[in-house]
């Protein structure tokens, strides 16, 4: 057989279920999303006590693309049965098997089918990461990581030589069809941990191997067997051993009677040592799912009880929850309190470009702060991985606690934003040698707004930024000043802070004079000029300010009318003033078509406050940004250059702004220059350059050597 005949159409996926129609269900869908056509699905149902479950499901089946068998068994058999079943009836060369309580969270069939092509000698197993979710299936999230087995035929040829068991993640294990119908497929006698049987046995005589580049989702539920059972299921456990070892001596294997008869007639010392390592394990396991299913002071209260029944064993299982550092490629992590929506461009864009790299990108994100909601433009992506945060209020200032110990211990890189706030960054200052990762900020150097937001612990920033291993930098002035932090120059990597200016030109471009007449008629606009505020609305921004300002631009030219695009805290002082004055118009968050719609009727943006990223979607719309000299801009103020691009307008009141406005406004020669020029400075600022930089500082902070 050729390396090259494997393919999709070589793999059957085998659910066996138990008649859990909600959780079956949920499988199937999870798999719907996943799997590429041509894939055989075989439905094992065990004697469904819903007997209209098998009605229920074709609707699913149907929309299957591909080869589909429900087998239907009219008796109740074990795990190790069931997947007999599945596998006796198998065509294909290749077969998984899956529960009904297991989901795929992403494309795996494909890419695990391909190294049974690309490994030699041909692999018996091959498995994928796992990630352990719990609650219902109709709201499942995640939380654990589970990543075992060898990942190189180096690691694999080490435990076979060793005698050591063989474990990947069962759910989401590959199996050579032959291979393992050659060892009489799974075996009943060894109950619960029959999978480790098959694939230590397996292992013996060809490659088994975990993959963790694809991920896979299993449930906790206290259901399972190695919960309800631990002290079978470790037995069982050593069950197995013994019986390989026995494989490997070329003795014969013992039977289960005679295996526990011989336990038994050992010290009583020993056994209790058992019992204690077995309970210690299973009470561990126990708090993990109460915990990650939102029962904190159970699982806390388990967790203590493991750690004092058995130490060594709650710290080797508390090392094994982080998954084994990826062999294959380094992996980078970031985590975050929140994802905006003009960020999701962004990531999407840097996992591409660090897979394409060779690296392993991972977002962990939280639910967002007050101001986060409140702007009403947070986002989410698939393939990111929650990870909530604590507030905690002391002295009138929020902190926070977003733990990330398992991040850092599978991660070659963990990125976090430079927030002395943010309570983890201190453990990563001191303890990233510990985790054996490097520590890289992101962020803006120094707090910006220091003249208005005070920052207690400005000390300590610098403190945590000088002990970073790296630092990304939104700017040359957010380089500057994490220089004068602390960090050495040549470990300062400018990102040049920017959105998907491409997407916003392109979409600028289809708005036509016509579309203009329109987007005018359809918010009751005249034909006046129009400026545009573009973003938060929170106090820095001043929109108190921006409101008086324009009643005076609207003295000065009575066809003046205000558009304003965006949410916040303070969204009451524009809310308010939309009610009392015609002329403004506040249209709330507004992002993609609607963004440039919007924006093509007007002729510049006002910005009286804060200047931040959005003077860089106001470029790319083609509209100068007219601001004031405050102390508080935000880093991206480097990108407004003062009568090029944009106003600075000295010592501002909202009388002197507007006549600054006013003026540009009846300006056509120079209005028309600043929105060009406003426009080309957009070129260089996007998604795709900053995809690259950041990529680039991402494999010199990887390259680098610790500090």
């Amino acid at each position: 057989m050729s390396f090259s005949e494997f393919s999709t159409r070589d793999l059957t996926i085998a659910v066996c279920s138990i008649g859990r129609a909600g959780y079956l269900e949920a499988a199937l869908e999870s798999l719907l999303e996943t799997t590429p056509p041509g894939v055989c699905l075989h439905l094992v149902l065990n004697k469904p006590s819903d007997t209209s479950l098998e009605t229920d499901l074709e609707n699913i089946v149907a929309r299957w693309n591909g080869p589909s068998e429900v087998s239907v068994l009219p008796d109740r058999l074990d795990i190790a049965g069931s997947h007999n079943v599945a596998l006796s009836s198998c065509s294909t060369r290749l077969i998984t098997f899956m529960g009904d309580d297991d989901l795929v969270l992403q494309p795996r069939a494909e890419h695990l089918t391909s190294l049974f092509n690309s490994i030699k000698p041909t692999p018996a197993v091959v498995g994928s990461f796992s990630r352990r979710a719990t609650g219902p299936p109709e709201a499942t999230r995640l939380s654990t990581n589970k990543d075992y087995g060898p990942s190189s035929l180096a690691e694999w040829e080490a435990a076979r030589s060793s005698g050591e068991l063989i474990e990947v993640v069962f759910p989401s294990a590959v199996f050579h069809t032959e291979r393992l119908r050659s060892i009489g497929g799974f075996e009943p006698r060894f109950g619960s941990a029959m999978d480790l049987a098959s694939f230590t046995r397996l292992g013996m005589e060809a490659p088994v191997l975990a993959d963790p580049i694809r991920s896979f989702a299993h449930r906790i539920h206290d259901g399972s067997v190695t919960t309800s059972a631990a002290a079978e299921h470790a037995q069982r456990v050593r069950y197995t051993a013994a019986s390989m070892q026995a494989i490997r001596d070329g003795t014969e294997e013992p039977s289960w009677e005679n295996f526990v008869r011989a336990e038994q007639a050992t010290p009583i010392s020993q056994r209790l040592r058992s019992n204690r390592t077995t309970e210690s394990a299973s009470l561990f396991r126990q708090g993990g799912a109460a915990y990650a299913s939102g029962s904190r002071y159970r699982g806390l209260a388990k967790l203590g009880a493991a750690a004092m029944i058995s130490p060594s064993t709650f710290l080797s299982r508390l090392r094994a929850q982080s998954p084994r550092r990826n062999t294959v490629q380094p992996t980078v992590s970031v985590l975050l309190k929140n994802l905006n929506q003009y960020r999701t461009p962004f990531y999407e864009g840097l996992r591409a470009e660090l897979a394409l790299r060779g690296i392993e990108f991972r977002l962990y994100i939280g639910d967002g702060m007050t101001e986060d909601v409140a702007k009403g433009d947070r986002a989410a992506l698939s393939w990111t991985e929650h990870r909530a945060f604590r507030s905690i209020n002391v002295a009138g200032k929020s902190l926070l606690w977003q733990p990330g110990f398992d991040v850092a211990m599978q991660s070659d890189v963990i990125i976090t934003e430079q927030a002395s706030k943010q309570l983890f960054n201190i453990v990563l200052a001191f303890g990233q040698r510990v985790f054996g990762t490097k520590h890289v900020f992101w962020g803006h150097g120094r707090n910006f707004q220091s003249s208005i937001e005070p920052d207690p612990a400005d000390g300590l920033k610098r403190l945590l930024t000088s002990r970073a291993h790296w630092f990304l930098s939104y700017n040359d002035l957010s380089s500057q000043a994490a220089i004068e932090a602390g960090m050495p120059a040549e470990r300062v990597t400018p990102v040049m802070n920017a959105t998907d200016t491409k997407t916003l030109r392109e979409l600028l471009a289809l708005e036509t004079e016509a579309h203009q007449i329109a987007t005018r008629a359809e918010l009751g606009l005249g034909d006046g000029p129009i400026g545009l505020y573009l973003g938060g609305i929170y106090e820095p921004k001043r929109p108190q300010f921006l409101i008086d300002a324009a009643i005076e631009i609207r003295k000065l030219l009575p066809t003046f009318e205000l558009l304003i695009l965006g949410d916040g805290s303070a969204r009451e002082v524009v809310e308010r003033a939309a009610k009392e004055h015609h002329w403004i118009h506040w249209m709330g968050s507004v992002y993609g078509d609607d963004r440039a719609k919007y924006a093509s009727v007007c002729q510049l943006q006002l910005m009286p406050g804060l200047v931040g990223l959005n003077i860089v979607d106001a470029f790319a719309l083609s509209l100068p940004t007219v601001t004031t000299d405050i102390d508080y801009h935000s880093p991206e103020i480097e990108y407004l250059k003062d009568q090029v691009n944009g106003l600075i307008v000295k010592d501002a009141s909202p009388a002197s702004y507007a006549q600054a406005v006013a003026e540009l406004l009846q300006d056509d020669v120079r209005l028309t220059e600043m929105q060009q020029q406003a426009q080309q400075s957009s070129l260089g600022l996007g998604t795709e350059q900053m995809v690259m930089r950041f990529a680039d500082g991402v494999v010199e902070a990887l390259s680098a050597s610790k500090r």
